[in-house]
């Protein structure tokens, strides 16, 4: 989520990549040629006996499947430009802002028998507001490899994980480091009904360094979330509503509210573009 506080000696910090964003996004399935717009958002409340924060965040993104192959994959480019806005109610802070946009470009590459996998690398750009105890977003480069998996069965099951790295480099507000490295996991396993689609999603996400982010590894983030999906396609546009909730919550942001929420999402996937399809070729009768 992008957050990022310091309290006195305490630190904290969650991932740069949303946990959850890319759960159910076919980020390793071929998609055909085109520009594809996805917009995927959050509500997110957790609360505790001493008060309560809350969140939205939209990831607005484009999807750009290229008309190019390469080492016999799919070339792909991803951009996102989220946005957060998040109140502490414990603090009586709040704010809403754009924290830092990402980039990407990869391949997808079908491996036939319903299974593909994809593998994308770029970053996150920083992108300085911070703003007081709620830190939004963070002025620092983070190194970003997105990878995927996914099987697509003959009967209308779709199965799919994609697994984010993030290595930040330092705040160049400050000097030094001040957001952990992390690893992110999404996943989902979702039935197709005619238009319809139902199914499991979950999400998980650590630190795997220490930085003051993370009070030097005091207060490392981890988190663990499930939930369902109910979808249903529109003619061309897909429009999904999930939730889940937090089975396992360690040092997530803000400290002293740091334990289970619950997050409500919605997201819609429209096709903005695909090329005509060549023209049939002309046969002459003699």
């Amino acid at each position: 989520m992008a957050v990022l506080g310091i309290t006195g000696t305490k630190a904290f910090a969650d991932t740069v990549s949303p946990a959850g964003w890319t759960m159910n996004l076919p980020v390793a399935v071929v998609l055909p040629g085109g520009l594809y717009f996805a917009d995927t958002g959050y509500y997110m409340n957790r609360q505790s006996g001493i008060g309560r924060v809350d969140a939205e965040v939209n990831l607005p993104t484009l999807v750009w499947s290229t008309p190019w192959d390469f080492l016999g994959g799919h070339v792909e480019a991803i951009a996102a430009v989220p946005e957060l806005s998040v109140g502490d109610h414990t603090a009586g802070v709040s704010d809403t802002s754009f924290y830092n946009a990402a980039a990407l470009i990869g391949e997808v590459w079908n491996l036939g028998s319903g299974w593909s996998v994809s593998e994308f690398a770029g970053a996150f750009f920083p992108v300085n507001t911070d703003v007081g105890q709620l830190g939004i977003g963070g002025n620092f480069w983070t190194f970003t490899d997105l990878a995927g998996i996914a099987y697509n069965t003959t009967d209308g099951w779709s199965l799919g994980a994609n697994f984010t790295l993030g290595i930040s480099g330092n705040n160049a507000s400050y000097g030094y480091q001040t957001q952990p490295d992390t690893i992110d996991v999404d996943f989902s396993a979702v039935k197709h009904i005619d238009k319809w689609e139902l199914g499991l999603v979950g999400n998980a996400s650590t630190d795997i360094s220490n930085t003051v982010g993370n009070d030097y590894g005091n207060y490392r983030y981890s988190q663990v979330a499930l939930g369902g999906l109910v979808g249903y396609t529109f003619g061309s546009v897909t429009a999904e509503v999930f939730a889940t909730r937090s089975v396992l919550a360690n040092n997530q942001a803000p400290l002293s509210l740091g334990g289970p929420d619950t997050r409500v999402w919605g997201r819609i996937i429209i096709p903005l573009w695909n090329p005509p399809a060549p023209a049939a070729p002309v046969v002459a009768k003699y």
